[in-house]
């Protein structure tokens, strides 16, 4: 394994700016030394908690420099001709948000793709599971014993 602190410290120094504590707790909790604890962020809740008129947002990206702070945490959000009076077009002037496509909705785009045949078990392989399945019952002293 390697070190958390090593990734941590080349992440550092591609930042342009940053906060040490919170990329080493990121990281920590990122190596799974947090006893459990999930960090869950929401980048658009803590935008509004930490940055409620958009300096931040304006110095660092400049594309949003004119929106207007009631779209500045989602500009995807503005109406068009918002977009076309701050000169900030969604697609063209800033980036539209990555939209995750399910399995299902994969399908539905690509309707021919051919889908691959289930995999059928031979006997043997099945033996083995069942087998497998029984060894993992008994405990490691009866096993080696």
């Amino acid at each position: 394994q390697i070190d958390w602190r090593i990734g941590a410290d080349h992440f550092e120094s591609l930042l342009i700016d940053h906060d040490v504590s919170s990329n080493y707790g990121n990281w920590n909790a990122a190596a799974g030394l947090t006893g459990g604890r999930v960090n869950k962020f929401n980048i658009t809740k803590q935008s509004r908690d930490y940055d409620a008129e958009g300096h931040y947002i304006r110095t660092w990206v400049p594309e949003l420099e004119n929106v207007p702070l009631a779209h500045l945490f989602e500009p995807w959000k503005m109406p068009k001709g918002v977009q076309q009076t701050c000169g900030c077009v969604i697609g063209e002037d800033y980036p539209a948000p990555i939209q995750v496509v399910s399995r299902p909705q994969r399908r539905e785009l690509n309707p021919n793709k051919q889908r691959k045949p289930p995999r059928v078990q031979n006997n043997r392989e099945r033996e083995w599971k069942q087998t497998r399945k029984k060894a993992t019952r008994k405990s490691e002293f009866d096993m080696y014993g």
